[in-house]
């Protein structure tokens, strides 16, 4: 007799359809766009904010938003990815006993160790290339801010008489630029020399980037400011600034470099002519206005010059300075009074970091000197060697970044920040 299972066996038995797959759900269409930005806000770093940006187009437009950024880089400090580093558009080398001027592109460093999940950030940076920019004879590096380089034409430090005509903002990750040019010179004083320039990112509404570039001229009668703003798309001439009652510069060479931080620009001013040689001359770029503050007469015999504003955007005016192989760090304390008083922290033995020893290996022939300072981190150069140097402050951790001997600044930490698209100017 056949048991059932043969003959089950030999029939074809019939199974149901299989159910259609269910489509997939969204489970935050039911939330607003504000309640959407809200729970975007807790994702940890800008790397993840960027993937889940690519989920649908509502997510893109909430996360890429100018206002949803602003709030996301308050609240998650963008990740360093390195540095960028740039001689002015210019080294020298010396060739068969003759000097011999190059021109030099800015070059970007990664840290030690590389950021966490960011690898494709950095090997942008790594291969971030001028050759995409519009032809001029050299860009050189004049100022960063969120993630955004501000490049200036044919810039030497040593030539500060000629005034830059022609400026890009782009972003080294991506690979945008916008380019704006023809700054009216002509409104200027023929003899007016050039102090700087900074980037400033403003809020002017909509999803588009804005920002603005503020350039700062001299002449005898005081610092003059040139703005341009991506929304308008035209340049404004502000008048000369007449700082403290008085001559700002009466020597050209009595000036330092340019610094941006917590939204101002510094100068630190060495006049010998006056009794408090040494102060910090201030531009506020939201108010447009010019100021200076009084140094400490010791620090400028101690340091002879030989300091910088820390870049940083945390509200603290701090500076550095180099005495010897000791490195100062100074604060303004305004608890009492809104002048202010400068105190002395904790001094750090340059001597004791790891890796001095490339540092000061001809310190008897050659001076070592700050060429720039941001959080966390000081970049110094001594002209006997062929490097410069990062200080991890913090680890006392000195990392050399090859360079040419010749080099004068500037090097910048660079920070990884996402941006809204880039203005498109006529």
């Amino acid at each position: 007799m056949e048991s059932e299972s043969s003959r089950v066996r030999g029939k074809r038995t019939a199974f149901p359809p299989l159910a259609a797959a269910a489509a997939p759900r969204d489970h935050t269409a039911g939330l607003s766009d504000r309640s959407l930005a809200a729970i975007l806000l807790r994702l940890p770093s800008p790397a993840t904010l960027a993937r889940a940006a690519g989920v649908c187009r509502r997510w893109r437009r909430v996360a890429t938003s100018p206002a949803f950024l602003r709030l996301f880089r308050r609240l998650h400090p963008p990740p360093l990815l390195g540095f960028f580093v740039c001689n002015d558009g210019f080294t020298v080398e010396r060739v068969n006993g003759v000097l011999v001027g190059q021109i030099s592109s800015p070059t970007f460093f990664m840290s030690n160790p590389a950021p966490e999940g960011l690898s494709g950030a950095v090997s942008r940076c790594i291969n971030f290339s001028l050759d995409s920019l519009p032809d001029v004879e050299r860009w050189a590096l004049a100022d960063t801010c969120d993630g955004l380089l501000l490049l200036c034409d044919s810039f030497s430090g040593h030539d500060r008489l000629r005034i830059p005509s022609d400026f890009v903002v782009c972003d080294p990750i991506t690979g945008r630029s916008v380019l704006f040019g023809d700054a009216p010179l002509y409104e200027i004083d023929d003899e007016s020399s050039y102090l700087g320039a900074a980037l400033l990112l403003t809020d002017g509404g909509g999803d588009r980037l804005c920002f603005e570039v503020l350039v700062v001229t001299y002449f005898m009668f005081g610092p003059r400011l040139l703005v341009f703003s991506s929304r308008s798309g035209a340049w404004t001439v502000h008048p000369s600034a007449n700082v403290g009652g008085r001559f700002v510069m009466p020597m050209l060479g009595s000036v330092g470099y340019d610094m941006h931080a917590n939204g101002c620009v510094y100068w630190v001013i060495d006049d010998e002519k006056y009794e408090a040689s040494e102060y910090l001359m201030v531009l506020d770029t939201r108010t447009k206005a010019f100021s200076t503050i009084k140094l400490l007469s010791s620090m400028r015999t101690r340091y002879e010059g030989n300091m910088r504003v820390v870049r940083t955007d945390n509200g603290e005016l701090r500076l550095v300075a180099l005495a010897d192989t000791v490195l100062d760090f100074w604060s303004l304390d305004r608890s009492k009074s809104t002048r202010g008083r400068w105190v002395r922290e904790a001094g750090r033995e340059l001597a004791y970091a790891n890796g001095a020893m490339g540092l000061f290996a001809e310190s008897d022939v050659c001076r070592t000197v700050i060429l720039d300072a941001g959080d966390g981190f000081v970049f110094l150069k001594h002209f006997g060697s062929d490097w410069v140097f990062v200080l991890d402050v913090e680890a006392m951790v000195l990392m050399p970044l090859p360079h040419r001997k010749y080099y004068f600044g500037p090097a910048l930490p660079y920070r990884m920040a996402l941006q809204p698209p880039f203005p498109v100017l006529d």
